[in-house]
């Protein structure tokens, strides 16, 4: 896809989402919440049904989690999970305060998350654009893309590695020589003349000459003039 016709959708989809936004913002009331904080809300308040609140005076309470406590500070809106002072929407703990104490948790949620400061982020929306054909004429020169020349030679097929880049492993060069037996060499720069370092050749050939030369059966057929 063209650079223009990425640039081009991408505009496209920011200018109908954040229209849809823009459209929902007005449409929403003074200290609604937002549909994020509205879910967290609800998921965390089914939470909170499993939990058990003790009040310890001064504002302060302790909520038992299972086998663990947290305690909880309304004044300071903290909590020990540390759910609430980061999210700044009440965790299952503090909401379980919250609802013992006949308190409403829209309360104790952040104004970010709220309808003024949603129609503060989507006030500005992207404005319509014409055509690129509808466009007017200034009589500047077009910028074509520069000239591209082939170098001279065969191109190069390796990859070129960076500066920081390791160097890439080489093959294993331990060669084996088929006469000797030996490491370093092959057969072709053997220098023993054939003749086996560790030992006699087991060869097919090699047992079939020794089989003879110590009297054993010959295999080959004799010729007419011996016969």
């Amino acid at each position: 896809m063209p650079v223009f016709s990425l640039l081009e959708a991408i505009r496209s989809w920011c200018m109908q989402r954040v229209g849809a936004r823009f459209d929902k913002a007005v449409d929403m009331e003074e200290g609604q919440l937002t549909a994020y904080a509205l879910k967290e809300l609800e998921e965390r308040t089914a939470e909170s049904r499993l939990c058990y609140a003790t009040a310890c005076g001064g504002g302060e309470f302790e909520v038992r989690d299972g086998h663990v406590n947290f305690p909880i500070r309304l004044a300071t809106r903290s909590c020990a999970c540390g759910k609430w002072q980061i999210c700044e929407i009440p965790c299952k703990h503090a909401l379980r305060v919250i609802y013992d104490q006949r308190m409403n948790p829209h309360d104790f949620i952040s104004p970010w998350f709220k309808a003024a400061a949603y129609k503060l982020t989507y006030a500005e929306h992207i404005h319509p654009m014409a055509d690129p054909s509808q466009w007017p004429d200034f009589g500047l020169p077009s910028i074509q893309p520069p000239t591209i020349k082939r170098p001279s030679g065969r191109p190069a097929k390796k990859r070129k590695r960076g500066a920081n880049e390791p160097k890439k492993g080489k093959r294993n060069t331990n060669v084996k020589c088929g006469k000797c037996r030996e490491f370093g060499h092959n057969s072709r720069t053997c220098k023993s003349g054939g003749t086996s370092a560790t030992g006699p050749s087991t060869s097919k050939s090699g047992a079939a000459g020794a089989s003879t030369s110590n009297g054993g059966p010959n295999t080959r057929k004799r010729s007419k003039a011996a016969a």
